[in-house]
């Protein structure tokens, strides 16, 4: 199982809602508000990688109110 953590920036204002999309994700474990350059931080799994760039890229990037993403693998 391949796990990453998803640092997302949100426009202004937008956190809340974010949130609430985000936790309606399957892949999406949890997802927390943060203090920060980041609003959120997001844990995401799935069986491969291609998985957590696609639940990244045609999930989480199409949110309104997400401005930008860092994906962190977790290695252990």
């Amino acid at each position: 199982m391949a796990t990453a953590y998803v640092m997302i920036a949100c426009d202004y204002g937008q956190e809340e809602q974010v949130l609430d999309e985000l936790r309606s994700i399957d892949r999406v474990k949890e997802a927390h508000g943060t203090e920060g350059h980041y609003d959120i931080v997001a844990e995401i799994e799935s069986k491969t990688i291609d998985g957590i760039n696609q639940t990244v890229s045609d999930k989480i990037r199409r949110i309104t109110g997400v401005r930008s993403t860092l994906i962190l693998l977790a290695q252990c």
